[in-house]
C-alpha cells in the first residue's frame, strides 16, 4: 500500500492508502522522496477542474523501484531521478500525480541529476524547465544549448520559476537576455544569466527594452501571461517577424495580428490525447520527442556543467499533509522567486 493525496468532493484533499500503481514495459516505478508545487496544481483543485478521485501534483524527485522490460536509459533500482507527471487527470485514466508515494512514468521522460544537486532542489526542475525550453527552442525555434546564437530574447517575469529557467537556457544558447522583474530580484537574475533587467512596474519599461535591443527585438517569452503583461511584451516586439510564447491560454485577442503567438501547454510532452481546462488536445508526438531530448541534455550537459541551476526552495513541512497550506500560500501571492517543495517522508495518515 502507499499514501496519496486524493481530491474528493467539495475540493477536499484527503491522504488515503492506495495500492502501489502498476507500470508498463517502457515505464519506471518511482518512489517519490520530494515533490514540488506549481500554480497548475492549486488551480485544478480551486477551479473544480480536478474530478473526485484524482491525484494532483506534477514535479517529483525520487528513487527507481522497478524497471519495465523495454525501459530505455539503463536505469538501476535505487537510482535518484526526477521528472514530472500529469497531475489531476480524470481517475479513469489511472495516472497518478506526484502527490503520491509512488508514481509511474515512461523512462524516456525521466532524468538523472548530479550528486551535487539535492533531491528537493531537483524536484523544482522538470515542469518549469521543459515549459521554458518548449517556448524558446520548440516554438521560437532558437538553437538548443550549448551554442552562441547572439539573438536578443525578452523573458518577461524573470523571477517566476519558468522565467528563471528561461533565462538560464537562453543564456546557455548564447542569447542576449533581457528580463523584467521587481528591483529586489535583479541581482539574482543577473547571476542566473540575464544581461540586463528592468523593473516591470516602471512606466518607461517598454521604451527601455526597445532602447537596449535597438528596436530589433523579435523574440519573447511571457512567463506571467496576463492581459497587462502581454500588452507590454507585444509593445517591445518591433523587430522583424516578431514572435511571443505565452504560458497561459486566452490571450490571443490581446496580441496584434503581426505578432505570432505560441501558447505553451507542457502537458503535450506526454504524447497522448487529453482534455485540459475543458478543452480537447490532440497528441503531440513532436513535443514528446523534444522533451526526451531536452531532459537528456539536462542530465548529460546542462546540469553537470552548471549551465542550469534549480530554483531556490521554500520547504513546506508535513509532506502531503502540508499541501493545503502550500496552496493557500501560493494563492495569497506569498511565494516569490522560490519554489515550494515537500518531503514525502513527513506525511502521516490522519
Amino acid at each position: 500500500m502507499s499514501l496519496a493525496l486524493v481530491v474528493r468532493e467539495n475540493k477536499k484533499l484527503i491522504v488515503e492508502k492506495l495500492d502501489i500503481p502498476k507500470y508498463g514495459s517502457k515505464d519506471l516505478l518511482i518512489k517519490v522522496t520530494h515533490f514540488a508545487q506549481n500554480p497548475t496544481d492549486w488551480k485544478h483543485v480551486h477551479f473544480d477542474l480536478a474530478k473526485p478521485g484524482s491525484i494532483g501534483g506534477c514535479d517529483f524527485a525520487g528513487e527507481v523501484v522497478e524497471i519495465g522490460k523495454e525501459a530505455i536509459g539503463n536505469y538501476r533500482k535505487g537510482e535518484r531521478v526526477a521528472g514530472c507527471v500529469h497531475g489531476c487527470l480524470d481517475p479513469k485514466f489511472g495516472i497518478r500525480g506526484s502527490f503520491s508515494e509512488y508514481v509511474v512514468q515512461e523512462a524516456s521522460l525521466v532524468f538523472h541529476y548530479p550528486s551535487t544537486i539535492s533531491p528537493k532542489a531537483a524536484a523544482t526542475l522538470p515542469l518549469a524547465s521543459i515549459t521554458a525550453a518548449l517556448g524558446l527552442f520548440r516554438k521560437l525555434a532558437l538553437p538548443l544549448p550549448p551554442t552562441t546564437c547572439r539573438t536578443s530574447v525578452l523573458v518577461w517575469g524573470g523571477s517566476t520559476s519558468v522565467g528563471q529557467y528561461a533565462i538560464q537556457l537562453a543564456k546557455a544558447a548564447g542569447c542576449f537576455v533581457v528580463t523584467t522583474a521587481s528591483l529586489a530580484r535583479h541581482s539574482y537574475l543577473k547571476e542566473l544569466g540575464s544581461d540586463t533587467c528592468f523593473d516591470y512596474k516602471d512606466s518607461n519599461v517598454v521604451s527601455q527594452i526597445k532602447q537596449v535591443t535597438n528596436g530589433n527585438l523579435a523574440y519573447a517569452i511571457d512567463c506571467v501571461s496576463e492581459k497587462r503583461s502581454i500588452q507590454q511584451v507585444c509593445a517591445t516586439l518591433t523587430g522583424a517577424n516578431p514572435q511571443v510564447a505565452t504560458v497561459l491560454p486566452g490571450l490571443s485577442t490581446e496580441i496584434p495580428s503581426h505578432i505570432k503567438e505560441h501558447s505553451l501547454l507542457m502537458y503535450t510532452i506526454f504524447g497522448r490525447k487529453m482534455n485540459v481546462f475543458g478543452q480537447d488536445f490532440e497528441a503531440q508526438p513532436q513535443d514528446k520527442a523534444f522533451a526526451e531530448k531536452l531532459y537528456q541534455l539536462l542530465s548529460d550537459v546542462l546540469l553537470p556543467q552548471g549551465l542550469v541551476k534549480p530554483n531556490k526552495v521554500t520547504k513546506m513541512p508535513g509532506g502531503l499533509n502540508g499541501v493545503e497550506e502550500g496552496f493557500k500560500k501560493m494563492m495569497d501571492n506569498k511565494v516569490a522567486a522560490e519554489k515550494i517543495v515537500y518531503t514525502m517522508a513527513e506525511t502521516t495518515k490522519q
